[in-house]
């Protein structure tokens, strides 16, 4: 019959334990007299050899191991996530020697992951303002042709196509900035049906790949929840992220429904992911939300639904799987369900819009901007000459400068304006740097700052953490609202 070689540092315990007990026995007899003084010596040799004995045993099993583990959660603790205690045993320490190495090792591998995860971050801010600088280009160009009045109906669909798509591309691009960059907590007021619309965006590029049809019904008179709305939409794009994933194991039909209802008590705003996929094992339901708990391999990280949970709980809300156990031939699938508090403020019902076959062109003799004299500065050509043409449309006077250096040789000039438009990102001297400048040389100038940017998270980083968010602009931006924010801006400037 086997022992079970971690019950042995039990057995050396109890054993050292009685053995002492039975030794202090021993000496209280033999001090009390009642043992012959022949056996009180023998008592006491033994006693003084075992002793040291059974006190090396005990710091060699026990002491040292225990030691030895406490150094290495300091280490760990400290940051050193290669941290490894050696394991020479198959007792209960050495056990916990054991689940410690492979805690520190899943720590060590996330902690890459998450490495990699905030480099792509990094590198997909850069790519953004180097997409976002042509997709404005194309935007402007299909605008600047939209509003001439004799253009043909048939180059008017055609412009009208390019610019919706060119619009497409930088919503699902600023989706993807604000998911890897939530950036610090900001609470607030927040519509789920919003949050939820963002989320789909950013996965429905999967829907037609994967032959998935998505349905369900938002309730348009939803209340708003408070919460930060980057970290809600994280937590359902990851829902909806793993539906898709478990749907990708079933054969067609697949259908992947998202709902949102306020509950029974009237107090919860409700969102369900539902799927008909294969639903989701009991054993697995039982640790779904647990840390590094995946079901997908290499390609999971375990943290997905726990961080999800988390962020909702943040919120005093709750993530939980409401149905997933059944088999797929019972009307299986999974379906989570996110529930926050309501603010029991109602959300009005948006105005129905009738759709147009085209939008009519401007006014020709429109001057919204008349006597506002703007400085353009961005080191894309394609974007300075057709936003200066159609803001001179509108009666501006624009003056255009490649980068930071060259705006303030404009100044120099003598050229004093209104609104200075500027990029953030630019050769020699960027935006950041030009707002510097003018803080120290010209404040009344620095006020008059509108910023340009395909990646507006990089803000504060850049020192402008205070700049209000009504003068940051994000490309590629249409030039209809460029054209009501100076006009907005300027009348604020001068109230």
């Amino acid at each position: 019959m086997s022992r079970n070689p971690s019950s042995s540092l039990r057995v050396l315990i109890v054993g050292v334990v009685v053995a002492a007990m039975v030794y202090g026995a021993a000496v209280t007899l033999a001090l009390t007299g009642n043992l012959g003084s022949a056996m009180a010596v023998v008592v006491l040799i033994v006693g003084a050899v075992l002793l040291p004995v059974a006190l090396f045993i005990v710091r060699r099993r026990i002491w040292t191991p225990l030691t030895e583990i406490e150094r290495a959660i300091r280490r760990v603790s400290e940051g050193d996530l290669s941290t490894q205690v050696p394991v020479s045993r198959d007792d209960e320490l050495g056990t916990v020697g054991t689940h410690f190495n492979h805690m520190t090792r899943v720590l060590r591998d996330r902690a890459e992951e998450q490495g990699r995860f905030a480099a792509a971050g990094e590198l997909l801010g850069g790519v953004a303002h180097e997409v976002n600088n042509p997709l404005m280009a194309i935007a402007s160009h299909a605008e600047l042709r939209l509003a001439d009045g004799n253009l043909p109906a048939e180059q008017r669909n055609e412009m009208q196509s390019i610019l919706r798509q060119a619009q497409r591309a930088a919503k699902l691009l600023r989706g993807l900035l604000r998911f890897v960059r939530a950036g610090e907590k900001r609470s607030a007021t927040v519509n789920m049906n919003d949050v939820v619309r963002s989320a789909i965006d950013l996965v429905s590029y999967r829907f037609t790949i994967d032959e998935i049809s998505i349905g369900g019904r938002l309730d348009p008179e939803l209340p708003t929840v408070v919460g930060d709305a980057n970290r809600l939409e994280q937590v359902i794009v990851n829902l909806l992220s793993n539906a898709l994933d478990a749907l990708r194991g079933v054969k067609p039909p697949r259908y992947l429904n998202v709902d949102s209802f306020i509950d029974d008590t009237g107090s919860r705003v409700c969102v369900t992911v539902t799927d008909n996929g294969p639903g989701v094992a009991p054993e697995i339901a039982q640790r779904l939300f647990r840390p590094f708990a995946s079901t997908k391999g290499i390609r999971g990280t375990g943290l997905g639904l726990y961080i999800s949970r988390q962020l909702v709980r943040e919120a005093e809300g709750e993530l939980d799987l409401v149905k997933g156990s059944e088999p797929r031939g019972a009307g299986g699938g999974a379906s989570f369900l996110v529930w926050l508090p309501s603010t029991r403020e109602a959300v009005p019902t948006a105005p129905v819009v009738v759709p147009q076959a085209a939008p009519a062109p401007a006014p020709a003799a429109a001057k919204s901007l008349a006597g506002i004299r703007v400085l353009l500065v961005d080191d894309e050509e394609l974007i300075r000459r057709p936003m200066g043409r159609f803001l001179t449309k509108r009666g501006a006077e624009i003056r255009d400068a490649g980068d930071g250096e060259a705006a303030l040789a404009r100044l120099q000039e003598g050229f004093d304006p209104h609104v200075i438009l500027a990029d953030l990102r630019m050769p020699k001297m960027d935006g950041a740097e030009l707002y510097e400048r003018l803080q120290q040389d010209h404040p009344g100038l620095a006020e008059r700052v509108i910023f340009l940017s395909g990646d507006i998270t990089h803000l504060a980083g850049r020192g402008l953490a205070e700049v209000p968010r009504d003068r940051v602009l994000v490309k590629p931006v249409e030039l209809v609202e460029l054209e009501r924010r100076i006009a907005a801006f300027v009348r604020e400037k001068a109230a």
